[in-house]
């Protein structure tokens, strides 16, 4: 999530937790002006248990999905859930 934050900053020629940041356990680096906020699937499942809406979340992309995981699978699960009762308007994309 790190690596992948700071190649998006570093082509958008902003700084590492300005408009792009990330979370990863027991770390973050966003700031008020953070748009696209890179997570683990760790950290998006504890989020999805805290707030099964995802206020304030427009959109979730899973990437290398093709690399499963207990933790992926089950956000993906709970992201489709959200979706169907509690914010359709909420956009999935699943790459690989």
């Amino acid at each position: 999530a790190r690596a992948a934050a700071a190649r998006m900053a570093s082509l958008l020629g902003q700084p590492l937790g300005g408009e792009v940041g990330y979370r990863v356990r027991h770390e973050s680096k966003t700031s008020r002006e953070t748009r696209v906020l890179v997570v683990t699937e760790g950290v998006l499942v504890n989020k999805l248990q805290a707030d099964p809406t995802l206020e304030g979340v427009a959109c979730v992309i899973f990437d290398e999905f093709h690399e499963r995981s207990v933790d992926a699978d089950l956000a993906l699960a709970l992201c489709r859930e959200a979706q169907a009762e509690l914010r359709p308007e909420l956009r999935l994309v699943v790459m690989s």
